[in-house]
């Protein structure tokens, strides 16, 4: 009789990673994460006439399972990311109805910046938001920030007062036209300093602007663009729900997010550019403050010289970390450094953190979690 083979669970540890089963051969089959090693890889056994018959498959063909500890959920999803694009195994299910995730640039490297939809994540000097899992989502986003802020729509270089010819959208007072002088010039920068400050406020700072354009509209008793503002102010609510980070440009994106472990003790992940930087344990004495002050400086100060990552990868590790984040934030409590903070302040507000999370419950850090811009 054939035997099917089973593996030593008791040889795999009760701590999060990744598993790898693996032919008689060596050869990869499938890959997959967990917070508990021992658990999951057990799960496949325990319910092996309800798995789906490709997995069942793998399993008969699988003779031995190694792992890869992480020490956390997050950096487990990571690695399995990698892992997944550089072996390719075959019984790991890849979804057909996969799609390139979708960013809204703001191109600050020309003279005229403009707001415009794209696949591809550069470190060009731009901002980005996003990536959103949908072209359509990405677009809802955009009409939002055009109509609250309209800066030009056509492409290609300006030469002020020489071409291109002013279009309908400087006619329609839609766009304070660049390309109309040298003095209309001015009050495009100053639109683009209006936009720069409305992402600074997240996604309440535009939402309460449709809001109060909504309104102005309806007091003027134009009651059609009231309508429409209305409509492009539910679309964009649903399609940025969930998506805490999605509207605070990636450059921006530095953040240390603390976990309570103990009394004492708090796990805390640093966050650079939307991307996983490090794991820490933090006690809170001043020792550890000290030490925390150079970790930092060496993650964050000064943020010029923090060069951003670009490419498919960064793109990846940006969807998974903003996916954890969300997960995570009911128990986890945020403290945003964006680039003008000061190594001094950036200290003071994670100490800040730790001190006052002493005896708080945990509505408090959801209470914490939802003043968040999403």
């Amino acid at each position: 009789m054939h035997m099917v083979w089973q593996p030593t669970l008791a040889e795999l540890p009760e701590h999060p990673g990744v598993y790898l089963f693996r032919d008689g051969k060596g050869g990869i089959l499938y890959i997959g994460k967990a917070l508990n090693l021992r658990r999951r890889v057990a799960s496949y056994f325990h319910r092996r006439r309800r798995q789906p018959a490709r997995l069942r498959r793998m399993l008969a063909r699988a003779r031995a399972v190694t792992f890869s500890l992480t020490g956390s959920e997050l950096e487990a999803l990571l690695l399995e990311s990698r892992l997944l694009k550089q072996e390719t195994p075959p019984f790991n299910q890849l979804s057909l109805e996969y799609t390139v995730p979708t960013f809204v640039k703001l191109t600050l490297a020309e003279p005229f910046p403009r707001l415009l939809l794209t696949h591809a994540f550069e470190a060009d000097g731009s901002q980005y938001l996003g990536p959103f899992p949908r072209f359509d989502m990405a677009e809802v986003v955009l009409a939002a920030l055009q109509r609250l802020v309209p800066l030009r729509t056509c492409e290609g270089p300006i030469a002020p007062g020489v071409s291109p010819l002013p279009c309908s959208a400087f006619h329609v007072k839609k766009c304070v036209g660049p390309c109309v002088s040298h003095n209309h010039a001015p009050a495009y920068g100053l639109q683009v300093a209006e936009l720069l400050a409305l992402l600074g406020r997240g996604h309440a700072g535009i939402l309460q602007g449709l809001i109060d354009a909504r309104e102005r509209a309806a007091a003027a008793m134009l009651f059609e663009r009231a309508g429409h503002l209305h409509a492009l102010l539910t679309a964009f609510d649903a399609v940025t729900v969930g998506r805490p980070l999605a509207l605070i440009p990636v450059a921006h994106r530095n953040l240390a997010v603390l976990f309570r472990r103990s009394s004492s003790t708090h796990e805390m992940f640093l966050v650079r550019h939307g991307l996983f930087v490090e794991r820490v344990s933090v006690q809170g004495a001043a020792q550890d403050l000290a030490w925390l002050r150079t970790t930092l400086a060496g993650c964050y100060v000064p943020a010029e010289s923090v060069p951003m990552r670009d490419g498919q990868a960064a793109v990846d590790e940006l969807r998974i970390v903003g996916g954890w984040l969300h997960r995570t934030c009911n128990r986890a409590r945020w403290v945003l450094m964006p680039p003008q903070m000061c190594l001094t302040d950036a200290v003071e507000a994670i100490a800040e953190t730790i001190f006052t999370a002493e005896g708080a419950e945990i509505a408090e850090s959801r209470e914490v979690c939802h003043r968040m811009p999403r």
